[in-house]
This record gives structure tokens, sequence and C-alpha cells, in this order.
């Protein structure tokens, strides 16, 4: 009887001890400011040598800018859309994937306001030195991605928002001229 009591005993202290929140993973994440968004090729684009258009490699190595139309900017709306453009700085280049980086700031602020002028965006577009546009991320990448962010953001689901921000958005070498 006495083992039978102890064993009930240490039963109820192992549960008494389990701190229910604490042994949960924490599956939604948390506000991670150095988020980055990738911008990966298509479906089918080429990574490397074709002959004609660029390759995805040549859009990562010759990518200056993305630009974006947007009726959002500085996360305020505005009747006449606003020209929104960033500049992409070399560590914002995976020569390997090959991919290019956002920082994930401009939707998701460090102070963890979501921000939509890019999720609202059209014509997005990747220029070169020359400003010539050598790639673009077509409207309805941008559509279907919307949704989809603003939904995990609003349940606070960060780890689903960053999933997003590096699976959600894809680029296609613009046609030669």
């Amino acid at each position: 009887m006495k083992k039978i009591l102890f064993l009930l005993l240490a039963v109820a202290v192992s549960f008494a001890s389990c701190d229910p929140e604490k042994d949960v993973p924490d599956v939604k994440g948390k506000l991670d400011p150095n988020a980055m968004i990738t911008i990966r090729p298509a479906s089918g684009v080429k990574l490397r040598s074709t002959v004609t258009g660029l390759t995805a490699l040549e859009v990562v190595q010759n990518a200056v800018n993305i630009k974006w139309t947007s009726h959002y900017a500085n996360n305020a709306y505005f009747e006449t859309p606003k020209h929104i453009a960033r500049t992409f700085m070399d560590s914002q280049r995976d020569f390997n994937t090959p991919s290019l980086k956002m920082l994930g700031i401009d939707v998701i602020t460090s102070e963890g306001e979501y921000y939509k002028d890019l999720t609202y965006a059209t014509d997005v577009v990747i220029t070169d030195v020359n400003n010539d546009t050598i790639a673009y991320v077509p409207d309805e990448v941008i559509n279907n991605a919307r949704p989809l962010i603003e939904a995990a953001f609003n349940s606070e689901n960060y780890t689903e928002c960053y999933r997003l921000f590096d699976t959600a958005f894809v680029f296609l070498p613009y046609p030669n001229q």
C-alpha cells in the first residue's frame, strides 16, 4: 500500500511541476526585425545558361533596384498611386539559390506594425544599373500572398508570416527587347 501511495504522490508532484505554458512550443513565433523577404525565380525559370533572356542567376547578378506602384506609401493610403523603390545591397543577393532578399520590415516593422506598401503593390519590377527592367514579380503573386500574410499577421503567427516571406514571392525575367 505504501508503494502505491508513494507512486501516486510521485505522479502528482510531476504533474504539479509541469508548467503548461512553458512546455508548449511557441509555434506562432516572435517578431523578428531581422527577417528577410526572399524573391526567388518562378518555377520553370532557367537558373543558368539559356539562349534567350536573362537567367535567374543573371537577374540576381544585375539587379540594382526593386520598384513598385502602390496606393500605400509609408503605410498611408493615397488616392494617386505612389512609386516606391528599394536598392539591393550585395548582402541581399544569394547567388547559390539564386534569389534576391528584401528587408522584412518592409511588411512587418520592428515595432510589429503591418505595412501595406508592398503587399498592395502593382507593377513590381527589378531594374539594372541602367534602370532597365530585367525581371518582374507578377501582380498575381502579390495578390495571392497578401491575404495569407495578413491572416497570419492578424493571428500573430509570425512563424507563418516569415515562412510566407521565404516562399510566396517569385520573379520572372523580363523578355529581351
